[in-house]
């Protein structure tokens, strides 16, 4: 498991994909991150998050994993 949010969760928990946006969203929901020198991209730790299982609706076996903001 890596230490920063992938891609792939950054969209989910922004809603956007370009890495311009996803940053103007962080910031705008309050969420510290830091940017990658080389290319711009957003790093949020993932430390600052818990990992919340949801059973998805009719299935009762199978989960979704959602994160969630620990203050």
């Amino acid at each position: 498991m890596s230490l920063w949010l992938t891609s792939q969760e950054l969209q989910e928990l922004t809603g956007y994909k370009t890495y311009r946006r996803q940053k103007m969203a962080l910031g705008e929901m309050g969420i510290p991150f830091h940017s990658r020198p080389a290319d711009g991209y957003p790093l949020v730790e993932r430390s600052q998050f818990e990992r919340v299982h949801t059973v998805l609706k009719g299935e009762k076996n199978r989960r979704k994993p959602n994160l969630e903001l620990v203050r």
